[in-house]
């Protein structure tokens, strides 16, 4: 295999939503580059002019580097050949304990034998004319040598040939020819069995591919006899196939007979209207077997539903297939596995093969040595996972984050997890390794000792072996004295292989930058090699040794099972459709919650609604529990963006005195404005546990509409339980002039049993006003933008302000406010987005400062909670602790966001300790990070990363923590392709 930085791959067969990207499957699928190495024993030799088909696995060391770390030594390695050029494929096979080398250099095959210790055996052979373009070659050891077939390009004309070669990498006889076409032909394998080996190709149909075979016969000491090409299958999306003693298994991605009605839904919410007109990519699972004597079985369907992405592997292990690819059959992506037994019985149905992790996308599946025995490797993305080395401090670095977990014949994934660094595109090079595995990735190259962490790291290739249990055995860079020139290290790395616990990956600098002098462990082959690169003639190309031994360099790898907490544990999508404004959640019994959300839509932006119907945003409704997720209920599709969510749940109602009456479980109530006839109200709406709608009422009743200005509007809205029976809803309304706080109660038949009462007087707009009940009183908190030094609201001048946070308490049964609202942090920033959470100490708050505009100041002096702050370079958050009197305790702690990211929002919880996560907006893309603070505890704490989402850091996520614990976060993602999602994610703390 070839591992290479930065290198796009696609899987074999026509590439799914090819016109836009999605996530990690973007970063897997992108087109392959020209002349770049395919697979280990598969390749091209010199530029390739047909597109690759197939994931690369190469490793390409970036040319711009920081200064390398010094110390450590360089690995064992052994000069074998030399390329002409430094992006030719050489090809490796093992067969024992020996090995075979065969790469083109001077228009001609060659061939080296490589012994057990990794150093050439005898000289180099001369095994045939090769074609001046090669694109895909593949090199396979069989039961009388070795077999390579390849495919050769001249003019319009394709070709297929194959060779015999003995032990000692000699011919047999010139080589075959296998097939000639004026067709395409864009991928070719050889499959070895018992009595000789088959080769397979596929030719593209416009969106689909054919497979086509031969068989290889072989008499003993006698030159191949190949068949005339037969038919594998016709008009695949993809395929994969794994050489068996009996033959060969192949597993196929077949198309649906007509688009299915979900795939037709996806398209219309996903696409443009160009890719809208592209058909589905996605189809059923089916598995076919050859036979020795090339002889077809009929297909099996393994996965009816046609769900399946085209990035379909297959491995034989412990005697029956293993079959995995990425399916969307749910809202998010997710990595499938199925097993069947020869003669294609499926033993293990299509199932999820790990827990709920938002989108994901299948990267590779290993398979153990020939066997009864043996554990294979799955590898997988997960999007919404923290980037590579966020995850655990021992990986130290950015990057991608590969998950990897062993699976065994029943497709059961084993409970050790893994996770390795990968700083580029494209899978990275993955082997078994005795009852282990072994990986070569590219990652940044970091030493355990090393203190200065503001520089940046070198980003190497680097190899890791895996324990039995994805333990960490070794890690090291891929440096050796051939690449000298270099600083050791070279510029590809490819073939990564183990035999009986050795390991060992081909390495070749670039043509002019060859090796130096190599020390006495690589004698006169490191020298010749240095003279050569000396003259800028060839490339080195040596094979280095993978040893397991102690090591001053830090693994880009880590047991995932053992990152301490706080983690996400699972991620699901509720809901998927138009872009959310808000998201709301609220604790049920049992570890349940209901999450509500209302999405994101712009009055006259819309022409979708049918005529005479008066569309809005949707409010809809969704329980969630550990058993799984409840139905999706709408509630309106009248509402309002503007006017929110939120969502509150009591217990359930006392028994009257006679012992009826009572329920069985709580109660929940959502607050939200509905818009209707171009004016706003709110409305109160209780529903169950399971989130259906039981009753329904109009709490506002205000007249909007005004003559020569615009209606008065309702927004903001949030709701709690007042403790002795009711609910306490506040908003925000305009119905006075300017935008104030309003609030209302209601019993549990929803009627009111207070008015509407105006909370705030001030001459600027408040907005996002949060409540929370205590004992008899219910505190509130909201954005305000009258001036600092006006805290009353009476009278105060200046400039105009940029909106600082207040706190006001209100007797929960009249509404009345208790004492004067206070200002919780003046500063020249924009405060926004406040958020309350009880604990049995009093509540905390906290809110988003964002830099004002230029020009804009709030004026005035320091407030209760210290001096204002000057605006950074982007947002950060601010907590503030209220005893039960509502007095602050101590000043505002300012939470910076991850690496000085901008803050966009925040959650909270609070029970024994608090516990929150944050939103913040890193590069373009939106990152969800976790603390916790302690009772007392003063100083900004620690952030954890939870997950990088897939929507644009332009959208406010929305996060909601539902109930004290924090372990349940609802928060809103936008997919790549612009259709909105609700997620829950759930949280392990410490």
């Amino acid at each position: 295999m070839l591992v290479r930085s930065a290198l796009p791959s696609v899987r074999r067969g026509p590439q799914r939503d090819a016109g836009r990207p999605r996530g990690a499957a973007l970063r897997r699928r992108a087109p392959a580059l020209l002349g770049a190495a395919l697979a280990l024993l598969l390749g091209c030799s010199g530029a390739a002019k047909a597109p690759a088909a197939r994931p690369a696995r190469v490793v390409k060391t970036p040319p711009a580097q920081p200064k390398a770390p010094e110390g450590p030594p360089l690995l064992p390695a052994q000069v074998v050949a030399e390329l002409e050029d430094e992006d030719a494929t050489p090809y490796f096979a093992r067969r024992g304990d020996e090995a075979l080398l065969l790469y083109a250099a001077g228009g001609r095959w060659r061939t080296r034998v490589i012994g057990a210790d990794g150093a050439p055996r005898g000289d180099v052979v001369d095994a045939g004319p090769a074609a001046a373009d090669v694109p895909v070659a593949a090199l396979r050891a069989g039961p009388q040598g070795y077999i390579a077939a390849w495919i050769e390009q001249s003019g319009g004309s394709r070709a297929v040939r194959a060779l015999a070669l003995d032990p000692a990498g000699k011919p047999v006889a010139p080589a075959s020819p296998v097939a000639q076409t004026a067709e395409e032909i864009t991928w070719l394998d050889v499959l070895p069995n018992a009595k000789g080996a088959l080769v397979l190709w596929e030719m593209p149909r416009e969106d689909r591919v054919d497979v086509v075979m031969t068989v290889l016969a072989q008499d003993k000491g006698a030159a191949i006899k190949p068949t005339a090409p037969a038919s594998v299958a016709r008009e695949v999306l993809g395929w994969n196939a794994v050489a068996t003693e009996r033959g060969a298994a192949v597993a196929l991605v077949l198309p649906p007979a007509a688009p299915p009605p979900r795939a037709q839904g996806k398209a219309a919410r996903k696409a443009d209207a160009e890719d809208a007109a592209e058909p589905a990519k996605l189809g059923s699972v089916s598995l076919v077997e050859i036979d020795a004597a090339g002889k077809v079985s009929a297909p099996v369907a393994v996965s009816p539903e046609p769900t399946a992405q085209i990035d379909l592997e297959i491995a034989e292990v412990g005697g029956r297939y293993l079959l995995t690819w990425t399916d969307e059959r749910d809202i998010d992506s997710a990595v499938y596995l199925a097993a069947a037994e020869p003669g294609g019985k499926v033993v293990v149905a299509p199932r999820q093969a790990t827990p709920p992790s938002g989108e994901q996308a299948l990267v590779s599946l290993v398979a153990p040595p020939a066997g009864p025995g043996g554990r294979a490797l799955l590898a997988w993305e997960d999007v919404l996972r923290p980037r590579g080395g966020d995850g655990g401090a021992e990986a130290g670095g950015a990057g991608r984050l590969i998950h990897l977990a062993s699976v065994g014949p029943d497709g059961a994934l084993g409970a050790e997890r893994a996770a390795l660094v990968f700083s580029a595109s494209g899978p990275p090079d993955l082997t078994a390794d005795g009852d282990g595995f072994a990986a070569v990735t590219l990652a940044p190259a970091t030493l355990k000792a090393a203190r200065d962490a503001a520089a940046a790291p070198p980003i190497w290739p680097t190899f890791v072996r895996f324990g039995p249990d994805l333990s960490v055995r070794a890690a090291e860079p891929v440096r050796a004295a051939p690449f000298a020139a270099t600083g050791g290290v070279p510029y590809l790395v490819r073939g990564l292989s183990c035999h009986k616990g050795a390991c060992a990956t081909l390495a070749s600098a670039a043509a002019g930058a060859g090796a130096q002098q190599g020390g006495a462990q690589q004698g006169g082959a490191a020298k010749a090699a240095g003279a050569a690169g000396a003259a800028g003639a060839r490339a080195p190309l040596a094979l280095v040794s993978l040893p397991v031994r102690e090591s001053a360099w830090r693994a880009p790898a880590f047991r995932e099972d053992r990152d301490p907490p706080p983690r996400a544990t699972a991620v699901r999508a509720l809901a998927e459709g138009d872009p959310l404004a808000k998201v709301a959640a609220a604790e049920l019994d049992g570890g349940a919650a209901l999450a509500a959300w209302v999405t994101y839509f712009v009055e006259g932006a819309s022409d979708g609604a049918p005529r005479g119907q008066d569309l809005s945003a949707t409010l809809a409704v969704r329980a969630a529990s550990p058993s799984g997720l409840g139905k999706l209920n709408v509630l309106s599709q009248k509402a309002s963006s503007l006017g929110g969510v939120a969502i509150a749940t009591a217990p359930p109602p006392p028994a009257d005195p006679k012992g009826k009456g009572g329920a069985a479980q709580g109660e929940s109530v959502i607050a939200w404005v509905a818009r209707e006839r171009g004016e706003t109200q709110v409305y109160v709406t209780k529903v169950d546990a399971t989130g259906a709608k039981v009753a329904q009422k109009k709490l506002t009743t205000a007249p909007r509409k005004k003559q020569g200005g615009a209606a008065s509007e309702a927004s903001d809205v949030a709701i709690a339980y007042d403790g002795a029976g009711g609910f306490i809803v506040a908003w925000v309304d305009t119905r006075d002039g300017n935008a104030e706080v309003y609030a209302a109660r209601v019993d549990r038949a929803l009627n009111r049993t207070a008015p509407d009462r105006r909370i705030t007087n001030a001459p600027l707009d408040a907005a996002e006003v949060q409540i929370a009940v205590r004992g008899q009183e219910a505190w509130l908190v909201w954005s305000d933008a009258r001036p600092a030094g006006d805290a009353a609201g009476a009278g105060a001048a200046g400039g105009e302000a940029t909106g600082d946070v207040f706190f006001a308490r209100l007797d929960a049964k009249t509404l009345q406010r208790i004492g004067d609202e206070a200002r919780l942090h003046a500063s020249p920033e924009h405060s926004r987005s406040p958020v309350l959470a009880p604990h049995e100490g009093g509540v905390l708050v906290g809110w988003v400062d964002e830099p004002a505009g230029d020009g804009a100041a709030a004026g005035g002096g320091a407030a209760a909670g210290g001096g204002g702050a000057a605006g950074g370079a982007g947002g950060r958050a601010r907590l503030v602790r209220l005893d039960n009197g509502g007095a602050m305790q101590g000043p505002p702690v300012t939470i910076e966001g991850p690496d000085g990211a901008s803050v966009s929002s925040i959650a909270l919880a609070c029970d024994k300790a608090c516990r929150g996560v944050l939103a913040s907006a890193p590069g373009d893309s939106v990152a969800l990070s976790a603390f916790t603070l302690a009772p007392g505890e003063a100083a900004a704490p620690p952030l954890k990363p939870l997950a990088w989402l897939t929507g644009s850091a332009s959208r406010d996520v929305s996060p909601a923590l539902a109930g004290r614990s924090g372990a349940s976060l609802f928060f809103a993602d936008d997919a790549v392709s612009g259709s909105g999602r609700v997620r829950w994610m759930t949280i392990a703390w410490p």
